[in-house]
């Protein structure tokens, strides 16, 4: 089994019955092994933001101190767990900010790669973006 990080996209559907990914995250879930998963601190706090956002939770937008619940219910889960920054995200990180273009997005996209290439994990996500990332170890799942 080689560990993955998990994507905000992934994990939301995980934590809001709601949401329009939910099947399809669930089944990955479904099939995970004890300690598959980690979330570092970048998918943590981007998962209370979105779950604290009316735009994007409407009526069931909630507190961010029961957005951090979800997040510690989730890592009571022993799929789940915490993973600190691997030692050589800096040195990965640089080579994959290169972009033609400026663009806000692409920086936390970058850094979540580079956290998955730096600590040899499988990056999980339903985003398709994640493609253009060299060296990168891909798990992209379909909607």
């Amino acid at each position: 089994m080689k560990r993955c990080l998990a994507d905000v996209n992934l994990l939301l559907p995980l934590l809001v019955d709601h949401h329009i990914h939910r099947a399809p995250a669930l089944r990955w879930a479904e099939g995970l092994m004890k300690g598959e998963v980690a979330l570092c601190r970048a998918v943590q706090l981007s998962l209370v933001r979105l779950m604290c956002n009316r735009a994007i939770m409407g009526e069931f937008v909630i507190p961010a101190s029961a957005a951090w619940t979800k997040v510690m219910e989730l890592l009571d889960d022993e799929r789940f767990d915490f993973s600190l920054e691997p030692a050589t995200v800096d040195t990965v990180l640089p080579q994959l900010l290169r972009y033609a273009t400026p663009t806000g997005k692409l920086v936390s996209d970058a850094y979540l790669a580079a956290f998955s290439i730096a600590g040899n994990m499988r990056l999980a996500t339903f985003d398709t973006g994640f493609r253009q990332f060299r060296g990168i170890d891909l798990h992209l799942l379909k909607p």
